[in-house]
């Protein structure tokens, strides 16, 4: 097993609030998922310890629901292929990035957090690319945070989604059902917990779509949903030091994130190389069907609550 990173005492004592996490515990709790996922043989999923590490925090180290929630995670890229699929870094995925659609700011703003994520969607250009795109590389950049970020996997994250010139070509492109099985990708599979999404500089216009879309969602979310009315008042909830310049923050400019995160991509060229192999075959589980491959997900059913507007 790799070593796995020590925790300052600070964030030792975060994981122990937060996740329930044991410092002593964590190799051999580790191991134990590493032999279950080596004898479950519908199961073909990564063994690194960290990436396991990033499960267990998000499950408050219950064996089960850490179990199950791997499953999901790699049971999801069955009927979900066009975002966990055919994960590659190659040049199609680069421009994509180059483009900033995705910006994580290289450093977190402190010893507790948050990583905060944010996405400017409107840096899709809709002739060449589409939402599905950009979500799998946004799951790709989530995943490479599981792996490198322990703050991420203890504290959770602060995604900031920036609608500002999004215009109606572009949101009409997310469809409902796209957006259903984004949040169970969200809500059951990531080794990843969102604590806070901020939609900021939404157009009046884009309002009745962005209701529309949304309305297929479930109406309990796991994690505060908050529109503001100005961006500025992002800094109600989190702190300057946590967002890049051109938004007001401290934390770095634009480009150096993007150059620091370029780099990981490359870094991890061959470990999205081998992704291919990872999933699950359903004809090779024993016991209950998964309830993604029983049809779940054929239906939009739901209601989304009233967002919270700051």
């Amino acid at each position: 097993m790799a070593e796995l990173r020590p925790l300052d005492t600070q964030l030792a004592a975060l994981a122990l609030t937060e996740c329930n996490e044991q410092q002593s515990e964590r190799e051999a709790l580790i191991a134990t998922l590493q032999i279950w996922i080596d004898k479950s043989p519908h199961l073909r999923a990564r063994t690194d310890a960290h990436l396991l590490l990033a499960f267990l925090r998000r499950c408050r180290f219950s064996m089960e629901e850490t179990k199950r929630r791997i499953d999901n995670y790699y049971s999801l890229r069955n009927p979900f292929p066009e975002v966990l699929c055919k994960r590659q870094v190659d040049e199609a995925l680069m421009r994509q990035f180059d483009r900033g659609i995705h910006v994580i700011p290289s450093r977190p703003a402190g010893p507790q957090g948050p990583r905060v994520i944010i996405s400017q969607f409107c840096k899709i250009d809709p002739k060449q690319s589409n939402p599905r795109e950009a979500f799998k590389l946004l799951f790709m950049l989530l995943e490479l945070l599981a792996l490198e970020c322990d703050i991420a996997s203890v504290n959770g994250l602060f995604y900031v989604v920036d609608a500002r010139d999004v215009n109606m070509e572009q949101m009409l492109q997310y469809d409902p059902f796209l957006l259903k099985k984004t949040f169970m990708l969200v809500d059951q599979c990531l080794p990843l917990r969102f604590a806070e999404i901020h939609l900021v500089n939404m157009l009046p216009s884009g309002q009745k779509i962005f209701n529309f879309v949304t309305s297929f969602l479930p109406a309990n979310l796991p994690f505060k949903f908050i529109v503001h009315k100005k961006s500025e008042d992002l800094y109600n909830h989190l702190p300057k030091e946590a967002m890049i310049i051109e938004y007001g923050g401290t934390n770095g400019y634009q480009a150096e994130a993007l150059d620091y995160w370029r780099q990981k991509l490359n870094e991890y060229k061959n470990y999205f190389a081998e992704d291919a192999q990872y999933g699950t075959n359903e004809k090779l589980r024993v016991g209950l069907a998964n309830a993604w491959a029983s049809g779940e997900l054929s239906g939009t059913s739901g209601s989304f609550r009233k967002l919270e507007v700051d």
